[in-house]
């Protein structure tokens, strides 16, 4: 069991005043086809909304997309994009030609030397080169510009080369078949205003179309905004000193294709009000590869559509870099602490509700300082750290999630399944909830919950396989554990109460920590004392010479725990290891055959199986008990054949063959 460190971290409040704001604010501005968004709570589910041109171009919300998740309305209202965030054929529209390599004042456009500043609303084509010049839009408060970059060429050595200093909302364009570049070399500054971007705007930003957009950002960022930055199209290549992409507000990408490397982070959020602070991907291709986070959210992150593929602080096995850490990442407050290097971080709430995500990150992949819900999607994660990591709850309601590599595969204080499929391997726990021990002390159960109500979950673990501080309740679904080979942890380990009330449940693992339900469970389970090895497949049968489950060891096991809903009482249940009889047993109760340590939070008897003269909680086993049944694992790609299955041919469970 790892030490609690959660107690360690940093809990802010923002995430209250999210809630807060969430119950008074509603979800006015959005527009449902299928369901309307209750405000009723502090998290409510996320509506799907379609375009429509019922307003004019300038007032058309259209995020577009299903969108099942628990963002919050507050947030889910601010998802919106304008129809003028989209591309639209300006060859109909009145518009402003500059050409960068000889440029000439216009209607909107004054030139200084290397300076061009666009001071009215409109369409500007620019084309050309500008050698070590600037592109300034001055306009008014209410003005949209919009830039069209015709393979224009900026370079600028001493600020920023394309600066909006002042607009309601700039656009730029990037029309078919066309290729621009911006590069900047050191960052620029307007009076005490840092220009920290090659591109840089302090109004609202976005760009889309179908064209490429080079970003050689030298000396800082790559495209920032001080209020939203929307991405709707576009090639975007990004190679940045400091971050990629950054949006203070809000950073939202619809659709589009943009490549990220970043010495800071890709993609970053940084404002902590309520309804600013996220960062949302409803479409579109992103890849990062960043020297810190990812994606880095001040609130919440939301994934509801698209691809992301992250690389973040070199992978799994990346080297931690040194400097000053933003949140969440430090464990220090010195100077030279170790930098954050999460695939994706969120302050406050972090959700997947489709798109594919594969992150390959030397600190945690998913994390969150608060909560995280997973309810549809594909997810691959390569962790130096946890896979998926929230501080408080983590609730997995569908999709697939594959953690490939891990310290701990799923952690969170309160951690919930209900539905998905879940393939996990960790050099530590599998599973682990931690961080709210009462008082610390040995032997005393905190207020944890790690709960599996549905789903099919797989675990290859290197120590605890299913791991609570506090209680560990198995409700339903499909679980199989490969748990340690040595005897310092276990299959299933948990200081409260262990319960399995219903699903199909298979452990193999190491027999020194055994520990199994407590007899007030709803389901039978049976453990046995039986030998095998890697790659071996362990095969469940009832009386009858049905299979109830079956699967195939990543590792060697010297005990093996099953249930399912087929377990009678008096009924004889046989293992089988390659097809050799090793082990049965007859269920003459809630548990029955070898025992274990129990429960540290139940009382006498009701501690794990049986308790031996009053004991604590079940007698070590004796290597001698008679063989119990465990359940089948899924033929196929599914996890575990359901009771009474067909059997066939073991799947090969995910993860090493050997104990590493």
């Amino acid at each position: 069991m790892k030490p609690n460190r959660l107690s360690t971290k940093k809990h802010t409040l923002r995430f209250a005043v999210i809630l807060s704001a969430l119950i008074l604010a509603g979800c006015a501005s959005t527009q449902s086809t299928t369901s309307s968004t209750s405000a009723s709570s502090a998290s409510s589910t996320v509506s799907t909304v379609s375009t429509s041109e019922e307003s004019g171009a300038d007032e058309t919300d259209s995020t577009g997309g299903a969108m099942n998740g628990t963002i919050g309305s507050v947030i889910e209202a601010n998802l919106s994009f304008k129809n003028k965030d989209f591309y639209i054929d300006y060859s109909t529209e009145d518009t402003v030609k500059i050409d960068l390599s000889a440029p000439k004042e216009a209607d909107g456009v004054k030139v200084s030397g290397s300076t061009v500043t666009i001071t009215e609303a409109g369409t500007y084509v620019l084309s050309g080169t500008l050698t070590d010049g600037q592109i300034i839009i001055d306009a008014g408060d209410e003005d949209d510009v919009r830039l069209v970059l015709e393979n224009a060429s900026i370079t600028c050595t001493t600020t920023a080369p394309v600066y909006a200093k002042n607009a309601d909302k700039v656009i730029i364009s990037l029309p078919e078949n066309t290729e621009s570049t911006v590069t900047d070399t050191v960052t620029g500054t307007d009076g005490n205003d840092a220009l920290t971007a090659a591109i840089f705007a302090k109004c609202d930003l976005s760009v889309n179309g179908t064209g490429t957009l080079n970003v050689n950002a030298n000396a800082n960022d790559g495209i920032t905004s001080e209020d939203k930055l929307k991405i709707t199209g576009g090639v975007l290549n990004i190679t940045s000193a400091d971050d990629g992409l950054v949006g203070k507000d809000a950073v939202l990408i619809k659709d589009g294709t943009v490549h990220i490397t970043a010495s800071g982070n890709g993609i970053k959020s940084t404002k902590s009000e309520a309804d600013k602070g996220y960062v949302y991907i409803g479409g579109g291709t992103v890849n990062i590869t960043a020297e810190q986070d990812g994606i880095q959210a001040e609130t919440s992150v939301l994934i509801s559509a698209g691809e992301v593929n992250i690389i973040a602080g070199g992978g799994a096995n990346g080297e931690q870099k040194t400097g000053n850490a933003m949140f969440g990442g430090a464990q220090s407050t010195t100077t030279d602490e170790t930098l954050s290097t999460k695939g994706i971080k969120a302050e406050a709430a972090l959700d997947i509700t489709g798109g594919t995500v594969t992150l390959d990150s030397a600190d945690d992949s998913l994390h969150s300082n608060d909560s995280m819900t997973v309810s549809g999607g594909g997810i691959t994660v390569k962790s130096g750290d946890d896979g998926l990591h929230a501080d408080n709850t983590l609730t997995i309601e569908d999709g697939t999630i594959v953690v490939e590599e891990s310290c701990e595969g799923l952690e969170a204080i309160d951690l919930t399944i209900n539905g998905g499929t879940i393939d996990v391997t960790a050099s530590d726990d599998g599973l682990n909830t931690t961080g709210s021990s009462v008082d610390g002390g040995f032997g005393t159960a905190g207020a944890d919950t790690l709960t599996v109500n549905g789903g099919t979950l797989t675990v290859n673990a290197s120590g605890d396989g299913l791991d609570s501080n506090g209680a560990l309740t198995i409700n339903g679904g499909t679980v199989y554990v490969s748990g340690p080979t040595g005897d310092g942890n276990g299959t299933f380990d948990c200081d409260g109460v262990f319960t399995i009330n219903g699903g199909v449940v298979l452990g193999t693992g190491s027999s020194g920590m055994l520990k199994t339900p407590t007899t007030d469970s709803k389901q039978n389970t049976i453990s046995v004392s039986c030998t095998g090895s890697a790659g071996d497949t362990v095969e469940v049968k009832g009386a009858d010479g049905n299979t109830l489950v079956s699967a195939v060891a990543p590792k060697d096991f010297t005990n093996v725990t099953f249930s399912t809903p087929d377990i009678t009482e008096g009924e004889t249940y046989t293992v089988y290891v390659n097809g050799t009889e090793t082990a049965s047993e007859t269920c003459s109760g809630v548990v029955s055959g070898a025992t274990g340590m129990g429960s540290f939070g139940g009382g006498p008897g009701n501690m794990g199986g049986r308790a031996p003269n009053g004991g604590m909680g079940g007698q070590m086993p004796n290597g001698n008990s008679d063989g119990t049944t465990p359940p089948e694992m899924p033929s196929g790609d599914s996890g575990i054949t359901p009771p009474n299955g067909n059997g066939g041919t073991p799947p090969q469970m995910p993860g090493n063959t050997s104990d590493t």
